[in-house]
This record gives structure tokens, C-alpha cells and sequence, in this order.
């Protein structure tokens, strides 16, 4: 196996990853977003008030989008395994 399929096979891994992680941060976002303009509109500055939802966010979002992302990840690892021939040239 050469650099070029070990570079290949890099980034096929590092665009699953962040196929799978983007929704999730995504949330984690917008969730941290909405409290922060609410925080500086009520001038709260409690820290818990703004953990407690993006856990409850990102909880949700990984509970609701597990089974696109199971999908996801045996299709990569199916297509991965089922052409590796190239790697063992």
C-alpha cells in the first residue's frame, strides 16, 4: 500500500466523521446560540443554564439521528471491506 491509498483512505475516514458528527454540533450550536442572545437579554450569567439544554440538545439529536448515522457507518464500513483488494496490492 502506497502513501496515495493510505492519504485516500485518510480522508474517506476524516468526511465520514464529519458526516456523522455535523448534526450533533450543529445542535450543540444553535442550542448555544439561542441561550446565549436569551443570557444577555435577561442578564442571566448562570453557567448551568446554558449546559443543561445543549446536553439535553445534543442527547436528543444523537438519540433521534442514531439510526441514519448506524446506516451510515455499516455502509462505509461495507464499502470499505468489500474493495480492499487494492490495499493488499
Amino acid at each position: 500500500m502506497d502513501v496515495d491509498q493510505v492519504v485516500m483512505m485518510g480522508r474517506l475516514m476524516l468526511r465520514e466523521v464529519v458526516m456523522l458528527t455535523a448534526p450533533i454540533l450543529l445542535a450543540a450550536i444553535v442550542i448555544s446560540l439561542l441561550l446565549n442572545v436569551v443570557q444577555v437579554l435577561t442578564s442571566l450569567q448562570d453557567q448551568t443554564l446554558s449546559a443543561v439544554p445543549r446536553l439535553l440538545a445534543v442527547g436528543a439529536t444523537i438519540f433521534l439521528l442514531m439510526p441514519w448515522m448506524w446506516r451510515h457507518l455499516a455502509h462505509y464500513t461495507l464499502s470499505l471491506l468489500s474493495d480492499f483488494h487494492w490495499v493488499l496490492q
